[in-house]
């Protein structure tokens, strides 16, 4: 019989370039979702281009992934992040769309992943700038669901959030 396991993100890893969430369940990594920036320099811009990622550990397989984001201060009414998504990697399997109970938030949604198989799902994205904001924050909020291949194996939800700044 299989159960569900929950994890969280724990130590999230941060640098100027990108912010990985890493899930681990008995101290072993089963998943990482990771935000890579495509600009690494200091220079502002009307929009800046960069993907999420997902890895999963084999014999896991992702079965959805949903990420949420939003722009400071975080509170219900405010505009949500000029979030867009990208025509390439797995752009076809994601839709894009307001939170109907919080229009400042913005939704991706993956809910299929069964033909990705075991590799990973990647987005890539552009993030409108917004210069009233130096830098510019954008928090990440990420909900997915794995699931094991074997008999005995758990299936997995898993949630966390980081705050990543642009440029």
């Amino acid at each position: 019989m299989r159960g569900e396991t929950q994890l969280t993100a724990d130590d999230v890893v941060a640098d100027d370039s990108s912010a990985t969430l890493p899930f681990r369940n008995d101290g072993k990594e089963v998943l990482s979702i990771q935000l890579q920036k495509q600009f690494l320099d200091d220079v502002k811009r009307e929009y800046y281009p960069f993907y999420v990622s997902s890895w999963q550990r084999d014999g896991v397989r992702l079965d959805s992934l949903r990420l949420e984001f939003r722009s400071p201060p975080y509170t219900s009414g405010f505009s949500p992040a000029g979030i867009s998504l990208r025509e390439d990697a797995h752009a076809h399997k994601a839709t894009l769309s307001r939170d109907e109970d919080d229009p400042s938030t913005t939704i991706l949604n993956v809910p299929d992943t069964t033909d990705i198989g075991q590799g990973s799902v990647v987005v890539q994205l552009l993030l409108s700038a917004d210069h009233t904001q130096d830098p510019q924050k954008l928090w990440i909020g990420a909900e997915a669901t794995l699931s094991s291949d074997s008999l005995l194996g758990a299936d997995y939800r898993a949630t966390g959030d980081v705050t990543v700044e642009f440029p």
